[in-house]
């Protein structure tokens, strides 16, 4: 399996889409969160940075019998076995096309870490906190993604405007769904 560690994977984000900070040094700045820019299907997602451990393709995976579709097996991820979800199936999203080269993140939290599937990686962006006025409710209503998403933040202006979903990692981790297949050892 081919496997990027983060880092390397945010420094090949930045050089393809351009970014550099002041002084030709990538920092953080104070006040700003950074996240992953993902999509499932055409809907723009984001998750935390810091509640990501790796990025890759997808990886080997061993299906399990009896699981949901969204649970689609294990995987062994440098010698830790970690459940792959498919995260348009855990939110029901209609798959319009079959997507080859899917990726998969390794989400964590302090009980649990799973790899998602999904579509495709769109970069790394930072937001500023003093942006949460720009947070606005979710234009998904009462689906099944809708539970999940901790905000909504307007990128571009006027008609170009794209809503960006902020997902919590916490709740997907924590949810019933998630853990009714978890074993206690």
């Amino acid at each position: 399996m081919d496997s990027i560690p983060l880092e390397k994977l945010i420094a090949e984000i930045d050089r393809e889409t351009g970014w550099v900070a002041e002084g030709g040094r990538k920092t953080t700045a104070y006040g700003h969160d950074q996240y992953i820019h993902f999509f499932l299907e055409d809907i723009p997602l984001a998750i935390p940075l810091s509640s990501a451990l790796e990025i890759s393709h997808r990886p080997d995976i061993t299906p399990l019998p009896n699981l949901p579709d969204w649970l689609i097996g294990v995987s062994n991820i440098r010698g830790e076995i970690v459940s792959i979800v498919d995260l348009k199936a855990f939110f029901r999203i209609l798959s319009r096309r079959a997507r080859r080269n899917r990726r998969f993140i390794i989400v964590h939290n302090q009980e649990m870490k799973v790899g998602m599937l999904v579509d495709k990686i769109a970069g790394i962006l930072s937001l500023a906190r003093s942006d949460a006025e720009m947070i606005r409710s979710s234009p998904y209503g009462e689906g099944e993604i809708s539970a999940y998403i901790s905000g909504v933040v307007a990128m571009g202006e006027g008609d170009t405007e794209d809503l960006l979903n902020i997902l919590d990692i916490n709740k997907i981790l924590s949810s019933s769904r998630m853990n009714a297949f978890r074993s206690e050892i």
